[in-house]
């Protein structure tokens, strides 16, 4: 439908559901639906029959809905009185040639098993039910949706067949095999031992990713085809919290181990004399989004010793292309922008005007459900920005500006406010201490006046810069109720 274009519907319905019809028109009409009801276009001396027939075939009526009671759906069974006369009508436009979604019935009423009251003839439509007041307000949207044809859920645009379907890379039996066996395993010494095989073995299946002097299309398909083995690696994070005591910490070596393989050249070529750090783009951005993909599940378990770990693990990383040069870090060495992809392709894209396409493809297109939705993994991102100044953490000797997470995916957020607000309660505090790894209010305090409100923490030509834990709640507020 055009959006300048006012709808245009028939009501048919039956006498019994008078005062649900009169309500129903009144807030169509007054959403902008022009509609058509005997009660108001229906004039003495007018032909009844001609009027139904010519309401029911009218071009210009989109939607007939058909408001299906316990009368309606006798008479139309019957075929008798009003109502019969329409049901001739519409039942054969429905079998002839109108548009299958032009007649949507409408549940106004159940019997006494809760079984609607719908006429034979359109048993098997899809149908809106008002007859509930619970779901009423969810069931009339809907409806005003699809006058409107604006569906709630629209099918995204056909994308292209993804490269690893038909490569040797995709053979992932042996990395899912390990993970299969770390659950199944009945000694520390087999787990650990599947845990250390895991490690190597994911390594060798991310190999074939790497592109020497890659281009930025090839930079960009390539981080696309990397969604089923990130998530196999959450299968794996998950398998270590269910069978390791000690799993945030294991999981911390596992990006220090995975981060020294992947940024090192001799992993993908030992012979090699030169490399390319956009070569390596793709593991970094991975393990980015890893990253925050396992904090995005803790916050989801409200694991705060957990995060609290890997927070302030100190990983010991390569500084060099060619290895040997390990120095201590914090967590933010995993934040990583993707100059080939962000700098290079995204400008020559038909998606040059989003503040970050691989935030978005992160957010919009790599969501694995119950756990890592869109908004998950968005708040994830903008959580390790906003605690990131409360830490006294070993300072990043592979950054310039020192310690520093920008929140890539924070205009994908839309509760900014995230958890802090509940710091006003006590109760809640406690589990914030356990985050911050302090004692007391006081001691969070402390810790919480450094989370201050950068504006110029946001993306050039955005009018909104990542809110900060002070955006959100005043010091003085937390811990203020029980």
């Amino acid at each position: 439908m055009e959006d300048d274009k006012t709808p245009k519907v028939f009501i048919s319905y039956s006498w019994s559901s008078d005062e649900l019809v009169l309500d129903l028109a009144k807030r169509l009409v007054a959403h902008g639906v022009d509609v058509v009801l005997d009660k108001w276009d229906l004039k003495e001396g007018n032909d009844k029959y001609e009027f139904m027939e010519r309401c029911v075939n009218d071009s210009e009526i989109t939607k007939v809905l058909i408001i299906c009671d316990k009368i309606y759906a006798q008479k139309a069974n019957d075929r008798t009185g009003g109502v019969g006369d329409e049901t001739v009508i519409i039942s054969s436009e429905i079998y002839g040639n109108a548009r299958q979604e032009k007649f949507i019935p409408i549940i106004a009423e159940r019997d006494e098993e809760g079984k609607e009251y719908v006429p034979i003839y359109i048993k098997t439509r899809i149908y809106i039910d008002l007859s509930d007041p619970a779901k009423y307000e969810e069931e009339y949207e809907k409806l005003l949706r699809n006058i409107y044809e604006k569906p709630q859920f629209i099918k995204p645009k056909l994308g292209k067949r993804p490269e690893w379907l038909d490569e040797e890379k995709s053979d992932f039996f042996p990395i899912k095999d390990l993970i299969r066996q770390i659950r199944g395993s009945n000694t520390v010494n087999k787990r650990k031992n599947c845990i250390s095989r895991f490690w190597e073995d994911y390594v060798e299946v991310l190999k074939p990713y790497y592109v020497y002097n890659v281009n930025p299309e090839e930079a960009y398909n390539n981080f696309l085809n990397t969604k089923p083995i990130r998530d196999i690696y959450l299968d794996f994070m998950e398998s270590i919290v269910e069978v390791e005591d000690n799993y945030a910490e294991v999981l911390a070596e596992t990006f220090e181990y995975l981060y020294n393989k992947l940024s090192c050249v001799r992993t993908f070529n030992l012979q090699a004399s030169s490399a390319y750090e956009t070569d390596f783009d793709v593991y970094k951005t991975l393990l980015w989004e890893v990253f925050i993909c396992t904090i995005a599940y803790f916050r989801h378990t409200k694991d705060y010793m957990a995060i609290n770990t890997l927070l302030t693990y100190t990983y010991f990383l390569e500084t060099s292309s060619f290895g040997g040069a390990i120095k201590p870090n914090n967590y933010t060495a995993f934040r990583h922008f993707n100059k080939i992809i962000e700098n290079q392709y995204k400008p020559t894209s038909e998606m040059k005007n989003k503040y970050t396409l691989i935030g978005d493809v992160i957010c919009n297109q790599r969501e694995k459900f119950p756990i890592y939705t869109s908004e998950a993994i968005a708040e994830a991102d903008l959580f390790l920005y906003q605690v990131c100044n409360a830490y006294d953490l070993v300072e990043d000797n592979q950054n310039w500006m020192g310690i520093y997470w920008f929140p890539g995916c924070y205009v994908y957020v839309k509760n900014k406010g995230l958890e802090w607000e509940k710091m006003k309660s006590r109760r809640y505090c406690k589990k914030m201490q356990i985050l911050f790894g302090v004692d007391n209010i006081e001691q969070l305090k402390e810790k919480i006046a450094k989370c201050e409100y950068d504006s110029n923490m946001k993306y050039s030509g955005s009018w909104e810069a990542a809110p900060a834990i002070l955006s959100v709640i005043k010091l003085e507020d937390i811990g203020s109720l029980n």
